[in-house]
């Protein structure tokens, strides 16, 4: 429920140690029900062929998982207990190679150490897509930490005995800990969702290749549609003779706008489902609701629509006469 952190950590990823003995003000609330450290640092791992690849190295407590694998392919997360022993998630491998219970990966954060790899998680995937290493939150402090950071950590995580508590009890916490940030999850996510898509320009990056996709999408649609118009003036030119009104015709014109977007979403759908598996393979997870389905195809059908009314301007102001002029 409630997040301790550095002052202005800009997200979960990027993490300033601050006093680890924090927690005790923490624990000291009526309203927490637990409180626990979590480490989270860049390293490197040491591959088989002398390669070294960053990792994120988070470390939990592995007697209540708290921060730690929250979903396991192969062995448990208390695994990770008593020695020198890491966790992997099984989307490293795309980068890593063969992940083998058993084998021994060399980990450096300020000193190098020979860590056994015991299990292996799932959909512990960072943004910035490098593998993450879980390991016990004492082994981080113990083995890899220099001495500079002795008493160190990254994050206290507290759960509330009443959530609908957490406004008041962050509120108590930042005046306990001037010099910490103190956010509720819901914040921490704000935070790190606008770092990454504000703050770092990604997401207008995104932003403006969606719009540019609408308008090319648009203009496509629209030229095909007036370019089937102008074929049919004729046709459309007897219709009116014969007595239709605009209406008619302008419903046959937006009918094809509406098969166009029907046709184009189910294309586009189907090779996204398809392309998910192997994008996901890369290490990048694809969040794909239903709801994110409705509202592209809400979008496709207004831009077809839209593109639609230069021809829909264009039979509404035809004369039927034309018809019989040649």
């Amino acid at each position: 429920d409630i997040w301790v952190v550095s002052k202005n950590v800009p997200n979960f990823d990027f993490t300033q140690p601050f006093p680890a003995y924090r927690i005790n003000r923490v624990r000291a609330l009526d309203e927490v029900l637990w409180a626990e450290k979590i480490h989270v640092w860049f390293a490197f791992l040491k591959l088989a062929d002398g390669r070294r690849e960053q990792a994120q190295v988070i470390g939990f407590n592995p007697d209540t998982g708290v921060g730690g694998p929250w979903a396991m392919a192969a062995g448990a997360a208390a695994d990770v207990k008593g020695g020198s022993y890491i966790i992997m998630d099984e989307s490293s491998r795309q980068r890593l190679g063969k992940l083998e219970l058993g084998s021994t990966w060399e980990l450096n954060l300020f000193k190098e150490q020979s860590f056994k790899l015991v299990g292996l998680s799932r959909e512990a995937l960072s943004f910035t897509t490098i593998p993450v290493v879980f390991t016990s939150y004492n082994e981080v402090s113990q083995s890899l930490m220099g001495t500079d950071f002795e008493g160190q950590t990254s994050f206290i995580v507290a759960k509330l005995k009443d959530p609908a508590r957490v406004a008041q009890v962050a509120q108590s916490l930042r005046a306990a800990l001037p010099d910490n940030d103190v956010f509720t999850k819901q914040e921490f996510i704000n935070r790190t969702v606008n770092y990454w898509t504000i703050q770092t320009g990604m997401g207008m990056a995104f932003f403006l290749t969606a719009i540019l996709a609408v308008l090319i999408g648009g203009a496509i649609v629209g030229q095909t549609i007036y370019a089937g118009t102008i074929e049919h003036l004729r046709d459309y030119g007897t219709l009116k003779a014969m007595g239709a009104q605009n209406n008619d015709i302008n419903l046959v014109i937006l009918t094809q706008a509406a098969v166009s977007a029907v046709l184009g979403f189910a294309i586009g759908a189907i090779v996204t489902l398809a392309a998910r598996g192997g994008i996901e393979g890369a290490g990048v997870m694809m969040q794909l609701p239903p709801l994110l389905f409705a509202v592209v195809f809400a979008i496709i059908v207004a831009t077809c629509l839209g593109a639609a009314h230069i021809s829909v301007r264009k039979v509404k102001t035809l004369d039927p006469v034309m018809v019989f002029r040649e």
